[in-house]
């Protein structure tokens, strides 16, 4: 069961930036509790507060995380670098010749996607498309640090907001699609990508839909 200050750190991972009010809404606490555990982590250097100024009113004060409170979310940066030197040594000439600094850095991140997903792969056989959602946001919350998913009136919702690919290269570059390549092959299902930024939080969802279409077969992605 989660402390009071770590559902502070994942609603703040979550949504970005909380008042105290809204805080205290969505833990179902009293705001005088909000405001001391949010002075606590402030005063521990992971949460910081943002002064806004209101067209009317009184200014409110936003809570938003620090470099150190994204501490509280760890990506594994050692699994994927040693993926990432391992299939460096393992690229031969002929499978580089000719593609660009781009394409060089694409191909490194779907095939450490693919490394990725033969090290965390699990038999799909017999289990419904629910499990397997909830397996592979486990995988991503495992390498990544916050990943959830959630129930939608179409299917399903995976939500990864530290994903360890949208660090290494522009999204421009193919980090979205390793991303989707891990996924895919995990579930054995399409995935459909979709980047979100809205305010200070940025995350990959993955839709999942029962009704797209057949399980994949070994190797195939599909991507939006």
């Amino acid at each position: 069961m989660q402390t009071t200050k770590q559902q502070l750190l994942v609603l703040l991972k979550r949504t970005g930036s909380v008042t105290v009010e809204e805080a205290a809404g969505a833990l179902s606490i009293a705001s005088m509790t909000a405001r001391q555990h949010l002075i606590n982590l402030e005063r521990d250097g992971q949460v910081v507060t943002q002064r806004v100024r209101r067209a009317n009113g009184r200014p409110h004060y936003l809570y938003v995380l620090t470099p150190k409170g994204e501490e509280m979310f760890p990506r594994r940066y050692d699994l994927l670098a040693r993926i990432l030197l391992d299939e460096v040594g393992a690229l031969t000439p002929d499978q580089i010749e000719g593609l660009t600094a781009n394409e060089k850095r694409s191909l490194l991140i779907q095939r450490s996607a693919d490394t990725l997903a033969e090290r965390f792969r699990f038999n799909v056989d017999g289990r419904s498309l629910e499990a397997r959602v909830a397996e592979v946001t486990n995988v991503l919350h495992l390498i990544g640090g916050f990943a959830e998913w959630i129930h939608t009136e179409d299917g399903f919702e995976i939500r990864d907001y530290n994903c360890v690919f949208a660090t290494l290269v522009d999204e421009s570059e193919g980090c979205c699609d390793g991303h989707s390549r891990l996924i895919t092959q995990l579930l054995k299902w399409p995935a459909r990508h979709e980047n979100v930024v809205s305010g200070d939080v940025r995350c990959c969802r993955y839709v999942v839909s029962p009704s797209v279409g057949p399980e994949l077969e070994e190797g195939l992605t599909i991507h939006a």
